[in-house]
């Protein structure tokens, strides 16, 4: 029988690393001298550029897509946010977002890696990904939800709190219009 990893670390752990918590090891006396969780870190409205669609492939039709905002509220408020929105949308309906943007305030810059879902609205049928992404396909005036998550980075001394934090995402995109509303809160 082969040792566990386990097993094996613990035959090498000191007392010290014995006694550690997941606490210890993940605090820096930086970023977790204050519980963040629930803080909103923004809330933004942006419009989408032209859609710029690549193809269909099999798991769904892919999008890169530019934006630009302005942040509304939180500790960035009035701050500029943009970045590409590289968008799968599945032949469910749902959408699936990978999106790296960049937080300009001016004298403090954030970048922002998004991970989330667009949802339809319920009872919305969906047309065949092919006829999206035929030349002139309108897309309908309706709100998507979105869902999603971040990771943040940043060099300002006033927010490395965001380096250590995962935020949640809430919102809505309305392909229609292009317009994205999306509020962030620390997890």
């Amino acid at each position: 029988m082969h040792p566990s990893i386990i097993d094996l670390t613990a035959d090498y752990a000191t007392e010290h690393e014995r006694d550690m918590t997941m606490n210890d090891i993940n605090a820096t006396p930086a970023t977790r001298s204050t519980n963040h969780t629930g803080e909103l870190i923004y809330r933004f409205e942006a419009q989408l550029g032209e859609p710029f669609p690549v193809g269909v492939f099999d798991d769904g039709i892919r999008f890169h897509n530019n934006f630009d905002g302005r942040i509304s509220d939180g500790p960035f408020a009035g701050a500029r946010i943009c970045g590409l929105d590289e968008f799968k949308l599945r032949p469910d309906g749902v959408g699936e977002v990978v999106a790296p943007e960049a937080i300009d305030a001016g004298n403090v810059r954030a970048s922002v890696h998004v991970r989330g879902y667009v949802v339809p609205p319920d009872g919305l049928e969906m047309p065949p990904l092919e006829a999206i992404a035929t030349p002139g396909f309108e897309f309908p005036d309706l709100d998507f939800r979105f869902t999603g998550s971040a990771t943040l980075a940043t060099t300002s001394p006033e927010f490395t709190w965001l380096n250590s934090t995962i935020a949640i995402l809430e919102g809505t995109v309305n392909m229609g219009t292009g317009t994205i509303k999306v509020e962030a809160r620390a997890a």
